[in-house]
């Protein structure tokens, strides 16, 4: 899946395309840079290809270079999964030895998941509600999906970008950052199949 973000400061032009979670990234990084006052020079580039006829046509051409140098860097950040250097990477999820999944069973049996995106609710919302845990992380669903002995999701990371950007029940932003969004709530409390009581 391609996210693309096109930038234009008054032709400074910046161009990318690719991950979801590198745009979100090189986004970051640049908004940063911008808030904090520092000034992308735009006019120095052009200054060495001068003399050329069509100077005007030029003057556009070197921004989109800058841009690609500035994503290879970032991309090599994208190895920690998130920008805190977490040892949590949705791609590649370990077991979390000291989640409690005693109680999860039990929290589980009520409902009657359609999909993994349901599923993933369910386990955040037992995280966050029976656990209280704030931020619950890729490692620890994958843990609940070991529990419970529910089939893993083979692309794991794509399993928490297709819940976030396709149902909207959680907000993907990092492998440590996966907030239940307002829809989540709702679809949680209101729409999810329950077992009926016996």
């Amino acid at each position: 899946m391609n996210t693309k973000l096109r930038i234009d400061i008054s032709q400074g032009l910046i161009d990318i395309e690719g991950d979801p979670e590198l745009v979100r990234e090189i986004y970051a990084d640049f908004k940063t840079h911008l808030l904090s006052g520092v000034k992308f020079s735009q006019p120095a580039p052009p200054t060495p290809q001068g003399p050329a006829a069509g100077a005007d046509a030029d003057e556009q051409i070197p921004p989109a270079p800058k841009s690609r140098a500035k994503r290879r860097p970032a991309a090599k950040k994208k190895t920690n999964g998130d920008e805190s250097g977490s040892a949590v990477v949705a791609d590649s999820p370990k077991l979390d030895t000291d989640l409690d999944t005693s109680g999860l069973g039990a929290f589980y049996g009520q409902f009657v998941p359609k999909n993994n995106a349901e599923k993933i609710l369910i386990f955040l919302k037992f995280m966050t509600e029976s656990l209280h845990i704030e931020s619950p992380n890729t490692d620890q669903v994958y843990t609940c999906f070991k529990a419970t002995g529910d089939k893993i999701p083979k692309a794991f990371a794509q399993a928490f970008y297709d819940t976030s950007s396709k149902l909207g029940y959680i907000d993907f932003r990092s492998s440590t950052d996966l907030p239940i969004t307002i829809a989540g709530d709702n679809h949680f409390n209101h729409t999810m199949k329950r077992k009926a009581a016996e």
